[in-house]
């Protein structure tokens, strides 16, 4: 195999820096697109936004990160066919699971990458219609994750850009893309 691109995103600050402040940015579209769902779910648009609601949406995001990192543990375990071994982390304003020194595909590693984004999206609008979320809670918690979703995110965009049969490494820092290399027929 040959390495065709090395990324850390833990020690390099362009990534750091970049991925924070991009997650910052993100804030913005994904809640109109969540006020907007909110409208459609709860035919209301204002919002009473309380103390309490803040005390909430603070325990709900810090419960959503431990989810979020466990689905990625879980989808790099099913991936990994029994031979990943997880590890979880909190680095450089970043939440993180990885799986040291294992091989994914790269459509396996796009499903890690964005499991967690569908999941979690999918389960608070589903709590929602429910009625079990309150719209003060749904479209912050919401836009909140999904904006956390950042380095997730740009994983999947970097996996796009590459052929089907690279293979992803996680490391404890990031992540290395191989190409498989030809025989030589000398």
């Amino acid at each position: 195999m040959k390495l065709i691109k090395k990324i850390n995103f833990m020690e390099e600050k362009k990534y750091v820096i970049g991925l924070n402040v991009a997650g910052l940015l993100l804030i913005f579209p994904f809640s109109m697109l969540f006020a907007k769902l909110t409208q459609l779910i709860f035919r209301a648009d204002h919002y009473d936004f309380s103390g309490l609601d803040l005390a909430y949406l603070l325990i709900f995001t810090f419960i959503l990160v431990i989810i979020h990192e466990y689905i990625h543990g879980f989808f790099f375990k099913f991936f990994g066919k029994g031979k990943a071994k997880v590890k979880f982390g909190f680095k450089n304003g970043m939440a993180y699971a990885t799986s040291p020194g294992t091989f994914y595909h790269r459509k396996d590693f796009l499903v890690i990458g964005l499991a967690p984004f569908v999941l979690i999206s999918l389960l608070l609008t589903l709590l929602a219609m429910l009625g079990l979320l309150s719209s003060t809670l749904y479209m912050p918690l919401a836009s909140l994750h999904a904006a956390g979703c950042v380095g997730d995110f740009y994983i999947a965009l970097l996996l796009l850009g590459q052929t089907d049969d690279i293979l992803v490494e996680d490391t404890e820092v990031g992540m290395n893309f191989y190409q498989k290399e030809e025989p030589s027929q000398e």
